[in-house]
């Protein structure tokens, strides 16, 4: 008789016993007397705490319930609430957390953790107390529309990313609507708990699809416009031009475009934009996180056909369609 059990949630729970040890370890007294496996509160700021009540299925299914609780003068409600909602965007099932939200809150905050600053959870009287609630996801807070130019702004200057302006004219066409595919997340080995990368890949025949293609994840994917870094690299035949056309783009990682561009081209790859996301996780990796970008790209482009024997693509025009892919036994499809 097969053995049964609940192994997921024992994953669950191993997987969130790693974690609170990783908090602890990386922040220190940061961490506040009251937490628990169920509580966990983490000082962001010298009065700024964030509280995570974890469920049963964390990290695999849902995301922890979370509270701010900072003082008015510090967080006033409106803001807290903008950033509550932009920790719940930046959670992805199966993937750990919290000290990317810890991370988060405490760029956007802009505040140092100091251990000399007490704050009573329990007791602390006139502050802001906020979980997230619901809002309109029609228009991005990164994006700003000026009629004929469409820009993308980040979320944070802390890490570099580039401001991005976009013809509105290009991003409104339905000529250049390109089928977008997405890879699976990959969790690099010896890193933070909730590092991610996620590459993206799209066929593309002129500097207008690229364009479109990098509006449309910038400004209608929240995930990706609140990623640490976006790194982009391109390479296609251009026929008005009877020439090939080629760049890359770090998006504050050093390096990391040309790492993809020189994937490009050593595999011979046409007609195709790359886009690899990377959340930070607290961890350095140093040099082996351009070994890890450039083989989240590589897999990818070998999965939709762009290097090797080359696979069956809908070519475009079709509206975007993302497919996550789920390892090797075939793929869901996501219309949007």
């Amino acid at each position: 008789m097969a053995e049964t059990g609940n192994h997921d949630g024992d994953d669950d729970a191993s997987r969130r016993s790693q974690e609170l040890e990783s908090l602890r370890a990386f922040y220190e007294n940061e961490i506040l007397e009251d937490t628990t496996d169920e509580q966990w509160f983490i000082r962001v700021g010298s009065c700024v705490v964030l509280e995570m009540s974890v469920p049963p299925n964390y990290p695999s299914t849902s995301a922890p319930a979370l509270l701010l609780r900072a003082p008015p003068w510090i967080l006033d409600q409106g803001r807290a609430v903008e950033l509550a909602n932009e920790l719940v965007e930046l959670f992805t099932p199966d993937s750990e957390v919290a000290i990317m939200w810890a991370e988060h809150c405490r760029a956007e905050l802009n505040v140092a953790s100091s251990n000399e600053d007490t704050f009573d959870v329990a007791n602390a009287e006139a502050e802001t107390i906020v979980n997230p609630v619901e809002e309109d996801d029609t228009t991005p807070p990164t994006m700003v529309n000026a009629g004929e130019v469409v820009t993308f702004r980040p979320p944070t200057s802390k890490h570099g990313q580039s401001t991005r302006h976009f013809d509105a004219s290009v991003v409104g066409s339905q000529s250049n609507r390109r089928t977008i595919h997405r890879g699976e997340p990959y969790h690099p080995p010896k890193s933070g708990p909730s590092e991610t990368m996620v590459a993206r890949v799209a066929h593309v025949t002129s500097m207008d699809h690229v364009n479109w293609v990098l509006a449309e994840l910038l400004l209608n994917d929240r995930k990706v416009a609140r990623a640490t870094h976006n790194m982009i690299a391109y390479r296609f035949f251009d026929q008005d031009k009877h020439c090939l056309v080629s760049d890359n783009d770090d998006d504050g990682e050093k390096g990391a475009g040309s790492k993809l561009a020189a994937l490009l081209d050593m595999s011979d790859a046409k007609d195709v934009l790359v886009v690899v996301s990377r959340w930070f996780g607290g961890i350095h990796l140093g040099p082996s996180r351009f070994k890890y970008i450039a083989c989240v790209a590589r897999d990818l482009l070998q999965d939709e056909g762009f290097i090797g024997t080359p696979a069956d693509r809908q070519d475009e025009g079709g509206g975007t369609t993302v497919v996550k892919r789920k390892g090797k036994k075939g793929s869901k499809v996501e219309r949007r």
